[in-house]
């Protein structure tokens, strides 16, 4: 299979995976971002540009924090403020951040990415983030 269908059909499978998510309380939304294009699904879009500078500003960190404290690869962040978080995962080519409420447990979300991730034959999704 050429290497753009591979492409393509991965981020079909992630999206599908992401629709599911999107429906469970207390998730605001994700961006989802590939090297061609971007897939946004937010409850208030006007906050798109806020949302996409978070998530741009999060995969920035991840890559400076680790060759600034020599801590090794930075697979997943998680970001928390006051009334919400975000985690930001890098899938294949693609970026991935998922918008939600303080109270949602993260980790129960990366356990259901890992889970879909895995049976989908995409990139494990590691999660190994604080509890």
């Amino acid at each position: 299979m050429p290497a753009k269908s591979k492409s393509k059909e991965e981020i079909e499978k992630v999206q599908e995976t992401l629709k599911d998510i999107k429906t469970k309380q207390g998730i605001i939304g994700y961006i989802l971002r590939g090297p061609n294009s971007a897939s946004i699904d937010l409850k208030d879009p006007t906050k798109i540009i806020d949302y996409a500078i978070l998530s741009a500003t999060a995969f920035e960190a991840g890559q400076d924090i680790p060759n600034t404290f020599e801590i090794g690869k930075v697979d997943d962040i998680i970001l928390e403020g006051e009334d919400m978080k975000v985690l930001s995962m890098t899938i294949g080519d693609n970026r991935l951040s998922i918008f939600m409420e303080k109270n949602v447990d993260h980790n129960k979300l990366c356990d259901i990415l890992k889970v879909e991730f895995d049976n989908r034959g995409l990139r494990s999704a590691s999660c190994h983030l604080r509890k």
